[in-house]
């Protein structure tokens, strides 16, 4: 039999009690935490309790809830509404609303929901005043790190209410980094770490099991000489940058984006005389590891209509380095090669997992990298006859969806109406999506934040399945498992932080505050 929160706060018989929420949010209550918790087990049913608790010492505190995106605002606002009994005003305010009238929503709201970009904003403004307020929870707390409006907003909030007003900071995954994590502490000027995984005793009462499932494809023979060629390419270029003294040619074949642009950075502060040569060769092996990365995880199409894109910039800027890369023999070679290439396997294996899983009456989330991708995929899936595929991509850019396209679709597949949703990222984290019961990555993703958000989306109210597609032998497997290993680092570091009580002091105004 379930037993309900009784709470004066919250409505009778509409939360579920469960002791590991309570003891979160007695602690969040008091110090400042970073709440680690995987998805579906109740983050912001955590931070309501810690709100009703702030409102039991001062009924007239004013509380400041956080999310990364506009959808997710009206979200957890809907969410909170649902659950708070009538007499305190919630509000939504984003930049979408004049700045004259989101200044009265910030006297009026007992609870505001907002994006940190737009308190950032109004802040910089004077059009909020945050000492009026008691309480910060800062959802999709990994962004707070570097230059997001997170840290700005939380700096203030500090400061504002001179150490005295709690903040709360909820994520699945922080990243798998000491000096990460450290960061997002700091940021958040959090004191107190609470770490829970569906293994905890007190927690897997709540936990639907999961199955994994890992589908290895194999490349036909016109990918293999695609493949072989383009690698052809990029051996050429590295030998020519060894000659020119930047290393061996077999280690700087292997070095990957982010190595790639450190190089290139550092380079362009550099006088040499073959300093601009370099930066060409570098710009050129950036563009054929790109293609590399799209022809090994993605489509046929979008590997293709890259070389496309690739050969149109040719065209307007045949003197720069992707001009003198498409007018290589080696180039024109690949781009004929590519033109016969079939669909990609993995898109034969997505869909016959998917046309299993629906006859068994599933409901799926298809995971993707990329927008391009994405409509390959509703495009294959929408051949399948009892397949309803609605597909979310975020807002930027012209072909992007507005938010009300985005809450209008997730609705639909709450509903039910779609049976089928394929996504890119913004389907990974925070928003609410209904009950999948079958997720598919198109592509594993290197980032263990990314993986933990997309397997997050099974396994809520009944057992799951994961399905992760790999091309055998490219960086789809190297990809699958750089995110296990740096989700088995995140978790020991976390384990270990959340024994240890946090020691940090935080200077306000010029005094330290421990």
């Amino acid at each position: 039999m379930v037993e309900y929160l009784v709470n004066r706060w919250i409505k009778e018989n509409t939360i579920e009690r469960r002791e590991y929420q309570e003891k979160i949010a007695n602690v969040a209550a008091n110090v400042n935490t970073l709440v680690v918790l995987p998805t579906a087990l109740g983050k912001t049913i955590i931070a309501l309790l810690v709100v009703t608790k702030i409102l039991d010492r001062d009924p007239n505190s004013k509380i400041l809830f956080l999310a990364p995106t506009r959808p997710l605002v009206e979200q957890h606002r809907r969410k909170f509404e649902e659950y708070l009994k009538l007499g305190l005003n919630l509000v939504s305010v984003t930049g979408k609303i004049r700045p004259e009238r989101r200044a009265k929503l910030y006297e009026q709201g007992d609870i505001v929901f907002s994006t940190p970009q737009c308190i950032k904003n109004d802040l910089e403004a004077n059009r909020i005043d945050l000492a009026k307020f008691a309480l910060l929870v800062v959802d999709e707390a990994q962004h707070s790190v570097g230059n997001y409006a997170y840290t700005y907003v939380a700096r203030a909030f500090y400061e504002a209410t001179k150490g005295r007003g709690r903040i709360l900071g909820l994520t699945a995954s922080p990243g798998h980094s000491p000096e990460r994590i450290a960061e997002i502490k700091r940021s958040l000027f959090i004191q107190h770490v609470e770490l829970r995984s569906e293994r905890d005793e007190d927690v897997a009462a709540y936990v639907k099991p999961v199955t994994f499932h890992w589908i290895r494809v194999e490349t036909s023979e016109e990918f293999k000489r695609v493949r072989a060629k383009l690698l052809e390419l990029k051996r050429t270029i590295a030998k020519e940058l060894e000659a020119l003294g930047l290393g061996k040619a077999n280690e700087i074949e292997k070095l990957s984006k982010p190595k790639l642009l450190e190089l290139q950075n550092e380079l362009a502060k550099k006088k040499s005389g073959s300093k601009f040569r370099l930066l060409i060769l570098l710009a050129q092996l950036l563009k054929l590891d790109h293609a590399l990365e799209l022809l090994e995880t993605q489509t046929a199409r979008v590997f293709f209509a890259y070389l496309e894109k690739l050969v149109k910039e040719a065209r307007r800027r045949p003197r720069s380095a992707v001009g003198k890369l498409v007018e290589s023999t080696s180039f024109r070679e690949l781009y004929f090669l590519a033109k016969d290439l079939r669909d990609h396997p993995k898109l034969d294996a997505l869909e016959q997992i998917v046309r299993k899983k629906l006859k068994d009456g599933a409901k799926l989330m298809v995971f993707a990298q990329l927008r391009s991708t994405v409509r390959e995929i509703v495009k294959r899936l929408a051949r399948i006859e009892w397949a309803r595929v609605g597909m979310l991509i975020g807002q930027r850019g012209e072909e992007g969806m507005d938010q009300r396209a985005q809450l209008e679709v997730t609705r639909l597949f709450e509903e039910g109406e779609f049976n089928v949703l394929v996504t890119t990222s913004i389907g990974e984290e925070g928003l609410h999506l209904g009950s999948a019961n079958v997720a598919i990555f198109y592509e594993p993703v290197p980032s263990e934040i990314r993986s933990i958000q997309r397997r997050g989306r099974v396994g809520r109210d009944v057992p799951g399945e994961v399905y992760v597609l790999m091309t055998k032998g490219t960086r789809d497997e190297a990809y699958y498992w750089a995110s296990y290993h740096k989700e088995k680092r995140m978790r020991r570091l976390l384990r270990k932080m959340s024994k240890q009580p946090t020691l940090i002091e935080f200077t306000v105004g010029g005094e330290n505050e421990g």
